[in-house]
C-alpha cells in the first residue's frame, strides 16, 4: 500500500502540474488571441510525435481550421512554448516586408561551434552577418551571370535527353520513378554551375554528389532529432551538439570545394559561377589578413546550401509538373507544342531569353509552385533592436509580440485557400495568365518567400526547372501508369514538401519536335 506521505507527495505533484498546465496553456486565452486547444505537456505537437503528418503541413491545417476562419492570427504551443501563426495578409506583409528589421532572422538556428556549414550559410545565418553575406553572394544571381551560365546548363539538358533514351531498350515506352531522374539532372546542373565540376550523376546515379544528396535528406531518428531541435528549440543546438549537415557531408563538401578553388586559383580561369565569387571573397580576406579556418568554413557553407537546396527544390517541382501533366494530356499537348515550336524556330536550341519567355511553360510552373510549394512554411523570430518598439497585432488584436517569439506563415494553406484561389486543389495554369495574375493577392502566393529575405536562388531554380522540363517533353509524352498514385500523399517525415512512396509515370517516345521540324 502507498503510505500517507507518498500519497500526499503525489497529490501535491499532481496539483502543481495541474496548476502549471492551466497557467502555461492559458497564455493565449489571457492575451485574447484566437488559439488552438492544446494538450498538456505536448501543446500542439501531436502530429510530430505520432508522425501522422508533417508539422509544417499541420500549420496549414490550422490555417484551414473552420474555427479559425475569421482569425487574423492564431496562437499555438510548441510543447510549452507559445508561438504565432499568421493568417491575415496584411500581418504577413508587415512581418516579411514592412517590419522586416524586426523579423530579419529565421526562428530556426544551427550550432555556430559544431556545425559551421549549417550556421554560416545564407539560409540560417543570423543578422547582421546575413545582410553582409547576402550582399556579397548576390552577384552570382544577377541576370547577366545566370545568362553566362546558361550554356553550361544546356549541356546538362542534352545529357538528360541521352539519359532518357537509355531507358528505351524494349520499345518506345518505359515506366520509371520521375523524382530520381529529375534529381540526377538537377544535381549535375548545380555541380557544374556552382562548382565547375562534372558530377555525372545521369551517367552514374551512385556517384559522390548524388549519394551525398540522398543521405542529406534521408530520414533517420538522429536526423529527425537534429531538425526538431534546430527548428523548435534552437537555444539548445550548442548544448546538444546538433548538426544539420552531417560530418560525412561536411567532409565531402570541404574536400570538393577546397580542391576546385585550388585548381581555379592555379588556372586563373573564370566561369562566372559560385566558385568565382567565393574566390573573390577569399582574396579580399587574404589582402586584409583576415583569412582563416572560420572564413573558409563560411565560404564552403554557401556551397553546401547551394547544392542541398538547389537540387531538391527544382527536382521536386519538375516531378510535380510531370505528375499533373500526366493527368491532363490536353494541357500537356498544349505545352509540348509550345516547347517544340520554340525549338523549331531556333534550330534545336533554346536561347536564354526564349526559355524564360515561353508563356504557357511559365503558367504551368507557377501553378505547380502554388499547389506544391517545396517549402510549405516560412518562419521568423521577433527580435527588434534595443529600444525599438515591439511588433503588435493591432488593429486585429491588442497584443504585443514578445521578444524572441517564433512566427510562422503557412504558405501551403495560403496557396490553397479558396478565398484567394477558386477550386484551389485543381491544377489550372490559366490562373497565371497575364490578365489573371493582376488579380492575385501577392501575400497569398509565396513559393519563394518575399521581402529582403526571399529566396536568393529563385531565378536559377526556375530556370533549371524549365530547362529540365523542355528537354523531357521535347521527345516524350508523360502518361499515367498502373503505379501512378491517384492523389499525392505527402511524406510526414520530410521537412520539405515531398511525396511518399514515389511517383511512377510512363514515358512514351513521341518526337513531336522532329515532326514539327518537318512541317
Amino acid at each position: 500500500m502507498i503510505s500517507v506521505d507518498t500519497a500526499c507527495l503525489l497529490a501535491t505533484l499532481f496539483a502543481l502540474v495541474y496548476i502549471w498546465s492551466r497557467y502555461t496553456y492559458g497564455y493565449w486565452q489571457r492575451q485574447k488571441v484566437p488559439y488552438m486547444p492544446a494538450v498538456p505537456l505536448i501543446g500542439n505537437m501531436q502530429v510530430l510525435l505520432t508522425l501522422s503528418n508533417s508539422f509544417y503541413l499541420y500549420l496549414s491545417d490550422i490555417y484551414k481550421d473552420a474555427r479559425m476562419s475569421k482569425a487574423a492570427a492564431v496562437g499555438i504551443y510548441l510543447f510549452n512554448k507559445p508561438a504565432l501563426l499568421l493568417r491575415e495578409p496584411e500581418l504577413i506583409k508587415s512581418v516579411l516586408i514592412k517590419e522586416f528589421a524586426k523579423f530579419a532572422n529565421r526562428a530556426a538556428a544551427c550550432d555556430p561551434h559544431g556545425d559551421a556549414l549549417g550556421s554560416n550559410n545564407l539560409f540560417f545565418i543570423r543578422n547582421p552577418q546575413w545582410k553582409d553575406l547576402r550582399a556579397k553572394i548576390t552577384p552570382v544571381f544577377t541576370t547577366g551571370k545566370i545568362k553566362q551560365m546558361y550554356p553550361l546548363m544546356t549541356e546538362i539538358g542534352t545529357e538528360l535527353e541521352a539519359h532518357l533514351k537509355s531507358y528505351e531498350k524494349n520499345g518506345d515506352a518505359f515506366v520509371t520513378e520521375v523524382k530520381e531522374i529529375c534529381a540526377l539532372f538537377t544535381t549535375d546542373l548545380i555541380a557544374t554551375i556552382a562548382f565547375g565540376v562534372k558530377a555525372n550523376s545521369l551517367v552514374n546515379p551512385n556517384g559522390d554528389f548524388r549519394t551525398q544528396g540522398r543521405k542529406l535528406l534521408t530520414f533517420t531518428p538522429g536526423r529527425a532529432f537534429a531538425f526538431f531541435v534546430a527548428f523548435f528549440y534552437p537555444n539548445w543546438v550548442t548544448t546538444l551538439r546538433i548538426k544539420l549537415f552531417t560530418t560525412e557531408f561536411s567532409s565531402f563538401l570541404r574536400s570538393t570545394i577546397g580542391h576546385v578553388m585550388a585548381l581555379r586559383e592555379q588556372s586563373k580561369a573564370t566561369r562566372n559561377d559560385l566558385i568565382d565569387v567565393l574566390l573573390s571573397l577569399k582574396e579580399e580576406a587574404v589582402a586584409k589578413g583576415e583569412y582563416n579556418t572560420q572564413l573558409q568554413d563560411m565560404l564552403t557553407a554557401q556551397a553546401a546550401v547551394f547544392l542541398s537546396a538547389g537540387f531538391e527544390t527544382s527536382s521536386s517541382t519538375m516531378a510535380f509538373v510531370l505528375y499533373e501533366l500526366s493527368k491532363r494530356l490536353d494541357l500537356q499537348e498544349r505545352l509540348r507544342n509550345e516547347i517544340c515550336d520554340a525549338f523549331v524556330a531556333e534550330q534545336g536550341k533554346l536561347s536564354y531569353e526564349t526559355i524564360n519567355n515561353l508563356p504557357y511553360l511559365n503558367m504551368v510552373v507557377d501553378e505547380v509552385l502554388r499547389l506544391y510549394p517545396v517549402l510549405p512554411f516560412l518562419d521568423r523570430q521577433h527580435l527588434p533592436k534595443a529600444g525599438e518598439k515591439q511588433f503588435d497585432l493591432k488593429p486585429y488584436y491588442d497584443y504585443t509580440v514578445p521578444i524572441g517569439m517564433p512566427v510562422y506563415i503557412p504558405v501551403f494553406g495560403l496557396q490553397r485557400d479558396p478565398q484567394y484561389w477558386p477550386n484551389p486543389n485543381t491544377f489550372d495554369p490559366e490562373r497565371f495568365s497575364p490578365e489573371n495574375k493582376k488579380t492575385h493577392n501577392p501575400m497569398a502566393y509565396l513559393p519563394f518567400g518575399t521581402g529582403p529575405r526571399n529566396c536568393i536562388g529563385s531565378r536559377i531554380g526556375l530556370l533549371q526547372t524549365k530547362l529540365g522540363l523542355v528537354h523531357i517533353l521535347k521527345n516524350h509524352c508523360v502518361t499515367r501508369s498502373e503505379k501512378t498514385p491517384a492523389e499525392i500523399t505527402f511524406d510526414p517525415l520530410s521537412i520539405v514538401l515531398s511525396y511518399k512512396g514515389g511517383i511512377y509515370l510512363k514515358f512514351v517516345n513521341d518526337k513531336l519536335y522532329e515532326r514539327n521540324a518537318r512541317l
